[in-house]
């Protein structure tokens, strides 16, 4: 699969100076050379818009962006192998390194210097863009609100939690993964079987959550 190097190069090296991670995806994208596509997953919109916004004055290209759940946007990019749309793709952990895995990405030819060398995938494939903290939000109308990870499994927040699926969205993977690290991975996977029976049900990416919170609901 062969990207656009020119518009791949230009714009990993705009992104990479600013741990979500990006890259090139080999694509023909939009195919005029004044539009590069991109697939992220979603939840960073607010850090994109000033940032296309700079690209596109410096280099007359528009983005055209396409959000989804961190492991949908992969798995996008691997069914559309035979007619390739996206230019940059930007996911986090493991699934940048799935998608360099399954031959999706290839080298940008951006400036990596600056990162450090453990955060580069194989041969610059893809690198990291910015820092994505996982976050908590609670009801300031919780009596009490819940305050550890034990004070989520009890039964009074039974369908009052959701969060999204580890294994298909980055930010439930990356729950997993601290629970991994607290507990250890027998006890995480059990912590969150327990967590289940108090969740409202599957979220495939944390961005389809931000209306609910926005809604009060």
């Amino acid at each position: 699969m062969k990207i656009r190097r020119t518009l791949a190069t230009v714009t990993v090296a705009a992104l990479a100076t600013l741990s979500a991670a990006c890259g090139g995806t080999g694509s023909s994208g939009s195919g005029d050379g004044t539009t590069l596509t991109v697939y992220s997953a979603d939840g960073l919109a607010g850090w994109y818009e000033p940032t296309f916004k700079k690209f596109t004055e410096e280099t007359g290209v528009n983005v055209n962006l396409v959000e989804a759940g961190s492991g949908e946007v992969v798995s996008r990019v691997e069914k559309e192998q035979s007619n390739p749309q996206a230019d940059l793709l930007v996911t986090l952990p493991p699934f940048i390194q799935k998608a360099d895995q399954l031959k999706l990405l290839q080298p940008s030819g951006a400036d990596t210097s600056g990162i450090a060398a453990d955060q580069v995938g194989p041969d610059g494939n893809y690198m990291p863009i910015v820092d994505n903290t996982l976050s908590f939000i609670v009801n300031p109308g919780a009596n009490p609100p819940p305050a550890t990870w034990d004070d989520l499994l009890k039964p009074e927040f039974k369908g009052k939690l959701q969060y999204s699926t580890p294994g298909q969205a980055g930010d439930g993977t990356a729950v997993l993964v601290l629970l991994q690290h607290l507990l250890g991975k027998p006890a995480a996977l059990d912590y969150l079987k327990a967590l289940q029976a108090n969740n409202v049900g599957p979220s495939s990416s944390t961005g389809k959550l931000q209306p609910k919170v926005s809604n009060g609901e």
